[in-house]
């Protein structure tokens, strides 16, 4: 019962994943216990760690839009905690809870320059704060990016998928997306990219046509 309870939110992933991306993963991780399952009808609030309030919206809206066409309720999570809120995490957790969010997808740009890091620059999943929602909501927002991506550059995205009741981690990856244009297209690709890696692990389901 527990892991169903956790793992319908990997499904949302798939949107798109037959479209053709510059973006490519250099390191994931999967929960072992995840298997793919039906997300239809649960709320997924999408949430961009950033504090550009540009790139966090646009980054927000172009996630929560794939949650949606895959057939969950997708939430921007700016429509439900403000910039002036959004590092409270008291008043985050109530406007969750208010939401009735079911998971929650994050993604951070955790890397831009010209050139690629050297080694894998693999995630980094060595402390357990990570492995929890909350726990990690801490840790990301004293790291958070300020600025949107650059006009011409590489830039690594970090993707985190969690579900709420209970907390847990379910799968994460980094990937390199090079030259990206507006952070509408960039986390886009990125989601995209995404569901095509957590396909290959065999943890999501292609929706019925």
């Amino acid at each position: 019962m527990k892991s169903q309870r956790a793992l319908w939110l990997c499904g949302w992933v798939i949107a798109a994943a037959g479209c053709a991306t510059a973006t490519g993963f250099s390191s994931t991780w999967r929960n072992p216990a995840t298997k793919a399952i039906n997300l239809e009808g649960q709320k997924v609030v999408a949430l961009v760690i950033s504090t550009h309030e540009t790139t966090r919206r646009a980054g927000e809206d172009a996630v929560a839009g794939q949650i949606t066409a895959r057939g969950a309720k997708g939430v921007p999570a700016w429509t439900i905690l403000s910039t002036a809120e959004v590092q409270n995490e008291d008043r985050a957790k109530a406007a969750l809870a208010q939401a009735g969010a079911a998971g929650v997808v994050t993604l951070e740009i955790v890397r831009q320059d010209r050139n690629a890091p050297s080694g894998n620059f693999r995630v980094s999943l060595g402390f357990s704060n990570r492995q929890s929602f909350w726990g990690n909501y801490r840790w990301a927002w004293n790291n958070a990016w300020h600025s949107g991506p650059p006009p011409s550059s590489s830039v690594w995205v970090e993707t985190l998928m969690y579900s709420l009741q209970p907390d847990e981690l379910l799968w994460a990856g980094r990937s390199r997306t090079v030259n990206p244009g507006a952070a509408e297209g960039l986390f886009a690709e990125v989601a995209n990219a995404a569901a095509n890696e957590m396909e290959k692990a065999g943890l999501l389901k292609v929706a019925a046509q």
